[in-house]
């Protein structure tokens, strides 16, 4: 058959057929729904549990694999993939495609209840399993904070502030910090003068994990009156934990400050920073709400 023989033959239906189309085109995009950050629905989630210490056979016997049996229990999954490296655990769940939208949610929260099943299963070393469900969400709005002759401290207190003042806000879902640096206490141990005092690392690391724990320390009865006893010992100054007496060396008075060195600084490398017109900043990163315009929540 010559298609374009028939064409100059019924040359009115043709033209007939090529105006429907262009009609219905035009008020198919006027009509379509549009969005400039639409909202997706990602099928896919990933488990992340951390086992510091632990080598990647380890991870994988201890941690891995408890937890893979347990959310192989659940349905509508069409495909698990696990990676086992040393100190870290990562699970991705990944849904049929014939899932509806409308009940990924309640899927994510089966995935929730069959992870908090076997939690007790895994090593006392182990942290608990973080579910990261948000890929879909999209930030559509990004901002700088920058201060002139503030710290890094004072910078993030601002930011928490206005993270506390825009969640609040109609059509606004989720309000997330990108920069900011951790605090941390750095102790650098002076090998000679725990090689004079023999002092051993193992008698440090001792004394560190044995501080700063929350337990039980009982009542004191006083006729009557009961009365709770508590152990207030938290280190809350970098001068508290020099002041710590070292474990098995108590005879000696030997403090932690007499065999190292103890400063508080900044993670380092520093995952995650920011800078804006070369100054230190902070990202706040604003999500809509679903069904929100987000033109006007801007």
């Amino acid at each position: 058959m010559d298609i374009s023989k028939w064409a100059f033959q019924n040359r009115n239906l043709v033209y007939f057929l090529i105006a429907v189309l262009l009609i219905g085109g035009a008020y198919s995009t006027y009509e379509i729904s549009k969005l400039e950050d639409p909202e997706i629905k990602v099928k896919l989630a990933m488990v992340v549990t951390t086992y510091p210490g632990a080598s990647a056979h380890q991870v994988e016997l201890e941690v891995t694999d408890v937890l893979e049996k347990s959310i192989r229990k659940m349905g509508n999954i069409d495909n698990i993939e696990s990676y086992s490296f040393n100190d870290l655990s990562l699970i991705q769940i990944e849904l049929l495609s014939t899932v509806r939208e409308e009940d990924v949610e309640q899927c994510w929260d089966m995935l929730r209840r069959k992870i908090d099943d076997v939690r007790s299963s895994l090593p006392s070393g182990a942290g608990a399993p973080i579910v990261k469900d948000d890929f879909g969400n999209v930030y559509g709005m990004f901002y700088a904070l920058t201060g002139d002759g503030l710290n890094d401290r004072e910078l993030s207190d601002y930011a928490e502030l206005i993270k506390r003042e825009v969640i609040e806000l109609d059509g606004v879902d989720r309000v997330e910090l990108y920069g900011e640096r951790n605090t941390c206490i750095n102790i650098s141990l002076l090998q000679d003068r725990m090689a004079n005092l023999g002092v051993k690392p193992a008698e440090v690391l001792a004394t560190l994990n044995g501080q700063n724990k929350t337990t039980y320390s009982g009542y004191f009865d006083n006729g009557d009156n009961r009365i709770r006893v508590t152990v207030n010992d938290k280190f809350k100054t970098v001068e508290d934990i020099s002041n710590m007496f070292i474990q098995g060396h108590d005879d000696d008075q030997l403090r932690l400050r007499d065999i190292a060195h103890i400063e508080k600084a900044y993670e380092n490398p520093t995952r995650n920073e920011m800078f804006y017109d070369q100054k230190r900043a902070l990202g706040i990163l604003i999500a809509a709400a679903s069904g929100s315009d987000i033109v006007k929540v801007g």
